[in-house]
C-alpha cells in the first residue's frame, strides 16, 4: 500500500509538471510557455523510460515514463506553432475553434506517432471501438443532455439561436477538436500504464485531479469562479475515465467531454 501511495504521489507530480507548471494557456509559473522547461523535461522523461525500460528490477515501470515523454513531447511541439492557424483578426467563435483545431494537430499526431513508435497498438491508448453499443449509449446520451443545456441556459438573448445556427460547423470544429485532444492527452495515453502499479479507482483519481488542477487559471469565463471550474472539470474527469476503462474506448468519453464543452462557448455566443 504505501508503494503504491508513493507512485500515486510521483504520478502526480510528473503530471503537475507537464500540464501544469507546463501549462502554455496561462502565465503563473515562469515555466508556463517556457521551451527550455518544455524541452528539458521531454529529454528527462525519454532518459527515464530508456533506463526503466533497461533495468531488470523497474522495467515494468518503463511505459508509466514514457507515457509522460510523449504528454511532454506534445507539449514540445505545441510550443512550436507550425501548425496555427489562429490569428487576433478573428471572430471570437472562430478564433476559439481554429486555437483548438491548432492544439488538435500539433497535439494528436505526436501521441498517436510516438504510441505506434513505442511498438504498442493504439488499442492500449484506448483508440478502439470497444464496447461499442454501451460506449455510444453513454456518449449520446451524455452529449444530447449537455446540449439541451446548452440551449436553454442561453435563451436570455434573443440572438443567441441564430448565434449557433451560423457558428456551427464552428461549435463542432471547437468541441471535438478539444475533446479528442485532450481525452487523448489527459487520459488515454496514461490510464492503462497506471493501473497496474496503483489499481483502477486511483488511476482515475490522479488523472481526473491532474485535469481538474490544470483547469483551474483556464480563461473561459464560467459561474463560480476558477476554483468552481476546476472542481466541475476534476468530476468531469473522473467520470471520463471511467467511462473510458470501462468501455475500454474513447469514442463515449469524447462525446460527453465534447458535451460539455458547448457550455463554455455560451458566453461567446451570447456576446
Amino acid at each position: 500500500m504505501t508503494q503504491k501511495i508513493i507512485f500515486a504521489v510521483l504520478i502526480v507530480i510528473a503530471g503537475s509538471a507537464v500540464f501544469i507548471f507546463g501549462n502554455p494557456h496561462f502565465r503563473v509559473f515562469p515555466t508556463n510557455g517556457n521551451r527550455a522547461f518544455y524541452i528539458g523535461m521531454t529529454v528527462f522523461f525519454l532518459v527515464c523510460a530508456l533506463l526503466l525500460k533497461r533495468s531488470p528490477t523497474y522495467a515494468e515501470y518503463w511505459r508509466v515514463a514514457y507515457a509522460f515523454f510523449v504528454a511532454s513531447a506534445a507539449l514540445l511541439f505545441l510550443s512550436t506553432g507550425v501548425f496555427n492557424l489562429q490569428n487576433s483578426a478573428m471572430p471570437p467563435m472562430k478564433d476559439l475553434a481554429m486555437d483548438k483545431f491548432s492544439q488538435f494537430l500539433h497535439i494528436v499526431p505526436v501521441i498517436v506517432i510516438l504510441t505506434l513508435l513505442s511498438g504498442a497498438k493504439l488499442d492500449s491508448i484506448f483508440i478502439s471501438l470497444g464496447n461499442l453499443k454501451r460506449g455510444l449509449l453513454f456518449g449520446i446520451i451524455s452529449f444530447a443532455g449537455f446540449a439541451g443545456l446548452f440551449l436553454l441556459l442561453g435563451m436570455q438573448t434573443s440572438e443567441y439561436f441564430s448565434s449557433i445556427k451560423k457558428a456551427i460547423p464552428l461549435i463542432l470544429l471547437f468541441i471535438f477538436s478539444n475533446a479528442i485532444m485532450e481525452e487523448l492527452w489527459f487520459r488515454s495515453i496514461f490510464l492503462n500504464h497506471f493501473e497496474p502499479h496503483i489499481g483502477r479507482t486511483a488511476a482515475i483519481l490522479v488523472t481526473a485531479f491532474i485535469f481538474g488542477a490544470s483547469h483551474l487559471n483556464a480563461a473561459y469565463d464560467f459561474p463560480g469562479g476558477k476554483a468552481v471550474f476546476g472542481l466541475i472539470v476534476f468530476v468531469f474527469g473522473l467520470i471520463g475515465a471511467y467511462a473510458m476503462l470501462k468501455d475500454n474506448s474513447i469514442i463515449g468519453p469524447v462525446l460527453f467531454h465534447a458535451g460539455y464543452d458547448l457550455l463554455v462557448i455560451i458566453p461567446v455566443l451570447s456576446s
